[in-house]
């Protein structure tokens, strides 16, 4: 009560609960008060912040510094936290008035999290659901472990890179797996001549994609996405090499006319 003060006002379009009395703090610490809290002239107006300031606070307080609306914990009392200026901005006098930064409604900001949160819920487990559903990759799903449709999500891309890949390995897919709408490996030490090059040799990208001859499009761009992904598990487990650049791609069926068998090529690129 003894120390010098000066005056400092804020501009707010809310306050969120914040009142007289409150701490005003720089750097964390409370070097102020919360006077009075004033209504705008109009609606387009802002709520102004007077708040008694300790006079030691000018050396750090510029015209530049923003004042913001905090709250201790999460449900605690609201507190005004003011950031140190710049030391080309000038300081701040007696009556000047900062910027004040309008705080978060974490009332609104919880309620639309949790929205959001309900609708992308509601949405994987459609996903899942269908792809559990779906015949061909019972198996896949009880042989692998995989319980939900992001794990075939993982580390896939939308598409192939547009420049021509600088390595290829090519594989039949009969000759890769056990049965013809299995996803089940059956001759994976033909995949070893493409991990000891991903091992031995640098590379930007690669990808393993597959593909099926004939068939319904949606069950075989399903199909061919977990075809890749045994594929891509096969080789990072075996092989030492940097994984985050191995993605996968289902292509599903190609065109009825080009007359190509199922098949699972790895691509890499320089």
């Amino acid at each position: 009560m003894f120390r010098r003060t000066y005056r400092l006002g804020a501009k707010f379009q809310n306050v969120a609960g914040l009142n007289n009395g409150a701490d005003v703090r720089v750097g964390g610490i409370h070097l102020g008060t919360v006077e009075q809290i004033s209504l705008p002239d109009g609606p387009n107006g802002r709520l102004t912040v007077q708040m008694k300031m300790a006079d030691s606070t000018k050396e750090l307080i510029r015209k530049d510094s923003v004042a913001t609306i905090k709250t201790e914990g999460l449900l605690g009392n609201k507190y005004v936290e003011i950031s140190f200026g710049s030391e080309k901005s000038p300081e701040v006098e007696s009556d000047d008035t900062i910027k004040g930064e309008t705080p978060v409604d974490f009332s609104d900001a919880a309620l639309a999290a949790m929205n959001q949160a309900k609708d992308a819920a509601g949405a994987f487990q459609e996903d899942a659901d269908a792809l559990k559903k779906n015949f061909l990759l019972r198996g896949f799903f009880e042989k692998r472990g995989y319980e939900n449709a992001s794990d075939l999500k993982k580390n896939s891309i939308s598409k192939l890179p547009s420049q021509s890949s600088a390595k290829a390995f090519g594989f039949d897919a009969k000759n890769l797996f056990d049965k013809p709408e299995s996803v089940k490996l059956k001759n994976q030490k033909s995949l070893d001549q493409a991990g000891k090059f991903l091992e031995q040799n640098k590379f930007s990208l690669a990808v393993v994609t597959a593909s099926s001859e004939v068939g319904d499009a949606e069950k075989d761009r399903m199909l061919t996405q977990a075809r890749a992904k045994v594929v891509r598990d096969y080789l990072v487990q075996n092989f030492r090499f940097d994984d985050t650049r191995l993605k996968i791609i289902g292509l599903g069926k190609t065109s009825s006319q080009s007359g190509e068998p199922s098949r699972v090529d790895i691509l890499i690129y320089n």
